[in-house]
């Protein structure tokens, strides 16, 4: 597994349910373009400062393509942020990765690293 793109990623939302709290994205990610994705964070313990998620993305590439893919992982909080690890499954195409996204919810600012899972299997 190997680090293939570093990006800056901007938080567009954040809804709060009484079960759930959803994350909305977008960023330039390399290869994928313009990128939109979600997590949808379920707590598994009573301070909600961790859990697991389910997500979707969907890209315009450079050339007005898209791709889309389904994401899910685990996350953990401390305060503000939050640290998700994500596993992404493009449609369409090969590509498998691992994601690792740090987020302030209150700055709205992120960082993304994405590594191909796969790249030379």
């Amino acid at each position: 597994m190997r680090l293939t793109i570093e990006a800056e990623v901007t938080l567009t939302g954040v809804f709060m349910e009484k079960d759930q709290i959803i994350l909305n994205y977008e960023g330039e990610i390399g290869k994928y373009g313009h990128v939109f994705f979600n997590h949808k964070l379920t707590p598994s313990d009573s301070q909600e400062t961790k859990g697991s998620f389910t997500g979707f993305a969907r890209t315009v590439l450079n050339d007005g393509g898209s791709i889309q893919g389904t994401l899910s992982g685990v996350w953990k909080r401390s305060g503000p942020n939050f640290r998700i690890h994500s596993l992404d499954d493009a449609i369409g195409i090969e590509d498998q990765n691992y994601v690792e996204i740090t987020v302030d919810i209150i700055t709205k600012n992120g960082s993304l690293k994405l590594f191909n899972l796969y790249e030379h299997w």
